[in-house]
């Protein structure tokens, strides 16, 4: 069979594989082994599966994954996630709606400390869903804000599917983090104006103020740690104090050490490596079989055709720019985010840099689209960490209150497209 027409039919049938609910790491392993021995034979096929194995898995730069996601995880366990929510309910009392803004503002202060969505979103609704119910909010309200909140952990720093992005592009893992900061803060922004707009239509029955004994001293130590932790781990980072990896190494290492100042017990520590390792695991799976689906697209030189059948259709670039991103978020709405750059990212990063694009600035708009499809209806990861972390919640609730924080993100993603400088100006600085 012609090697183009094997590489495209690999990619319909990882499309066919993941709509029957094939896991995406499995899908892209056993459709790239076999259209490469298809292409090249069965025994270099072989061969390409040990490398492709073994290289991912002893790969040093990969260790960070595992390290930010102990970090997370530790954090979550040591309660941060609930001190971060009282001390923004206290900044942000007085405000009409303050829960779902302290909701709001936790989240993105936890997502500083934590590179995943899920968790940011799984944390912060355990400890604020319960209050925001005892307060006489809708659950549209509550749920939406939780859910849309958890997004920034995949956009503000460290983030693991720019850690992601960054690795298997060869781009600066400290740029990325620099791109994404100011669009995860305009994120930050448009979702505090989108609960002041629904709260003119959902109000809250009655808000009470927060613990009389919060006083502004206590609020600042209730946040200190997670301060401190961002900015050794940034600071150090891009002080030239220590490389990506050792930087993941002392975030977990102090996020550690609070945790056991905060009584952290045995089992809990154990749960928190078991979470760490699934997660881990799973991610290594994915990048493996993308790895395995390279090597097919690389002999079938797909992403050279369709640089080819651009030239030949004479597309502008921002047509191919927006044909990518509807791509996304169509795709978004199925698949889990850090699949989907691990999918995608290997068919459209030779298109994106051939068609003239700062690789930097695509790899932000790519998490940007991914980040809108973790809470765009009808299969968004975060509506159904939320909807499992908020007992009682219906996900018709779910999903009307969710739709007010999808428009403010394709605000966000139309704004970031058409100024760059966003994502730019802090790593050209």
């Amino acid at each position: 069979m012609d090697p183009l027409l094997t590489g495209l039919g690999g990619i319909g049938v990882i499309l066919v594989l993941l709509a029957l609910g094939c896991p995406v790491g499995l899908a892209m392993i056993g459709v790239g082994a076999g259209g490469f021995a298809m292409i090249v034979g069965p025994q270099p096929a072989l061969n390409m599966l040990e490398t492709a194995a073994f290289g991912t898995a002893s790969n040093y730069s990969f260790t960070l994954i595992p390290l930010f996601l102990l970090m997370g995880s530790l954090a979550a366990r040591a309660g941060f996630s609930k001190d971060l929510f009282d001390a923004s309910r206290y900044f942000c009392r007085g405000w009409n709606g303050s829960l779902a803004l302290a909701a709001i503002t936790g989240s993105a202060a936890f997502s500083t400390i934590s590179g995943s969505s899920l968790a940011t979103a799984s944390s912060m609704t355990r400890v604020a869903y319960p209050e925001m119910m005892k307060q006489g909010y809708p659950p549209r309200l509550a749920a939406g804000a939780l859910a849309a909140g958890g997004t920034l952990g995949i956009m503000i720093p460290p983030s693991v599917a720019l850690l992601l992005y960054a690795l298997i592009t060869e781009q600066s893992v400290g740029d990325m983090f620099l791109a994404g900061f100011l669009p995860g803060l305009l994120g930050y922004a448009l979702y505090l104006i989108t609960v002041s707009i629904m709260l003119r239509r959902w109000q809250p029955a009655a808000e009470q103020s927060p613990d009389p004994d919060s006083t502004p001293a206590k609020a600042l130590r209730q946040l200190a740690p997670v301060a401190l932790l961002f900015a050794l781990v940034m600071g150090g980072l891009y002080g030239g104090i220590f490389s990506p990896t050792e930087a993941g190494g002392v975030g977990a290492g102090l996020a550690l050490i609070f945790a056991l100042a905060r009584g952290l017990s045995l089992g809990d520590f154990c749960e928190a490596v078991n979470e760490t390792v699934a997660l881990s695991a799973g991610i290594f799976i994915i990048l493996i079989g993308a790895d395995v689906f390279g090597y097919l697209l690389s002999v079938s030189q797909v992403s050279f055709a369709m640089v080819d059948l651009i030239d030949a259709y004479r597309l502008s670039p921002w047509m191919v720019m927006g044909l990518i991103v509807l791509f996304y978020i169509v795709m978004g709405c199925f698949l889990e985010s850090l699949a989907m750059i691990l999918l995608t990212v290997p068919i459209f990063y030779p298109v994106v840099v051939a068609s003239g694009f700062d690789p930097v600035w695509f790899g932000i708009i790519a998490v940007v689209t991914v980040e809108t499809g973790l809470i765009s209806p009808p299969v968004g990861m975060n509506l159904f960490v939320v909807q499992n972390a908020a007992k009682g919640l219906r996900m018709s609730d779910m999903m009307i209150g969710i739709l007010p924080f999808v428009l403010a993100d394709l605000l966000r993603l139309a704004l970031l497209i058409f100024i760059p400088a966003i994502s730019l100006y802090l790593p050209t600085r």
